[in-house]
């Protein structure tokens, strides 16, 4: 069984990449492209519900694409990738028969993309289709559609949201229990090598990783990880993956009981991530919930720790579909926020952040990204509704 099998679990995958591919050609049809090649690894893990085509990890673009034409869909990659990719990398939907296989010399290999931009072999027969190709990458011959393209992979099918909330509770666990073993005198690096370790050994991969102890979590928002010696306090701030969907968490711990000027400032935090998951509801225009957040921004004491850092936004295949933005900066009009659509708020003030993903149903909000159960909780009241949102744990 391939590890991604074990992730998604025994969900059959055909209906959804049917609906995913209705979802593409549908797009084709409307931008007028005959062809759509798929390379990076947010699209191609999207269209093959779980798939990775990745060989280094440091990079969006894979070692294979998805080429899509208004009547059958194919697997482009090298000789060297190919008996993994249908016994591995895509065993998980490789006995539905829904792709084809079309596999090239690893010497070939801006040839071959060349040739797909053109038409493609198929045995011995070279099959021309002409007209307009796009794809998600910078290819020759080909209109660029990366950025358009966001818009298809959300929201999640069924399937999609059953396996969201399976790797949101996985990475979750094992964030906390790396969290629960900091000590005074580790390095930030000790602490992220842990959780990076046990991420991995679970089948999850790590697109951010930051450790922040001490003075560099109230001096930056983005502490990576340094040298730096933990004496009191330590922030975690990780995203995810598994088979492409990515989730987001933010913990925080501490050696002793926290200053009350931390405390404040956490709760603060704690607030305005309450406030915006009141908000987040089906139907909801992202911009409202901007206007919600500044507001309790507000309330707080914090009127302008908005503007320090992006508060957050829709997550799925990227560790953010895009940032949601008031509309008095010049943010687009996103729309509303759908069903089945996830996402992530992470508001922060100086030394604190509130962040977790979100699953928003037809009839409510769920925090997804939630472990064993015994990481330390606010209640937040919010209209009358009581809202959770995790403390400081003190160890």
């Amino acid at each position: 069984m391939s590890e991604m099998t074990e992730c998604m679990g025994d969900e059959v995958v055909g209906g959804e990449i049917k609906v995913k591919l209705a979802r593409a050609r549908k797009y084709m049809c409307e931008r007028g492209l005959d062809v759509m090649i798929l390379r990076r690894f947010d699209n191609f893990a999207w269209i093959t519900a779980g798939g990775d085509n990745r060989c280094a990890g440091a990079t969006d673009i894979g070692v294979a694409s998805v080429l899509i034409t208004h009547d059958d869909q194919w697997v482009l990659t090298s000789n060297v990738e190919a008996r993994r990719f249908c016994e591995e990398a895509l065993a998980h939907i490789w006995a539905e028969g829904i792709f084809r296989m079309r596999e090239h010399p690893w010497y070939g290999e801006a040839e071959a993309l060349g040739e797909a931009a053109k038409g493609f072999v198929d045995g011995t027969s070279l099959l021309s289709y002409g007209g307009r190709v796009g794809a998600d990458v910078p290819l020759a011959g080909a209109e660029f559609v990366g950025p358009e393209l966001v818009q298809l992979r959300y929201p999640f099918t069924k399937g999609e949201a059953d396996r969201y909330v399976k790797v949101a509770h996985g990475v979750a666990e094992v964030v906390e229990r790396a969290a629960r073993e900091v000590r005074r005198g580790q390095t930030e690096r000790e602490i992220a090598g842990r959780v990076a370790s046990d991420l991995f050994a679970f089948g999850y991969f790590p697109t951010v990783l930051l450790v922040g102890a001490d003075w560099r979590v109230e001096r930056y928002r983005h502490p990576l990880p340094t040298m730096n010696l933990v004496d009191k306090y330590c922030m975690i701030i990780v995203c995810a993956h598994c088979g492409g969907l990515t989730v987001a968490l933010t913990r925080s711990v501490h050696i002793g009981e926290p200053s009350p000027k931390l405390r404040r400032r956490h709760e603060a935090a704690a607030d305005v991530c309450a406030a915006m998951n009141a908000r987040t509801r089906a139907g909801t225009r992202w911009a409202d919930v901007m206007e919600a957040m500044k507001e309790e921004y507000r309330a707080q004491g914090f009127e302008d720790e908005w503007k320090c850092h992006h508060q957050g936004g829709p997550i799925g295949y990227q560790d953010r579909e895009f940032f949601a933005m008031p509309q008095e900066v010049g943010g687009p009009d996103r729309g509303v926020i759908m069903p089945l659509q996830a996402v992530a708020w992470n508001p922060s003030v100086p030394g604190a952040k509130s962040e977790d993903s979100f699953l928003v149903m037809e009839d409510e909000t769920r925090v997804v990204t939630v472990g064993e159960g015994w990481w330390p909780m606010i209640e937040v009241k919010i209209d009358g509704v009581t809202l959770q949102r995790p403390d400081i744990l003190v160890i």
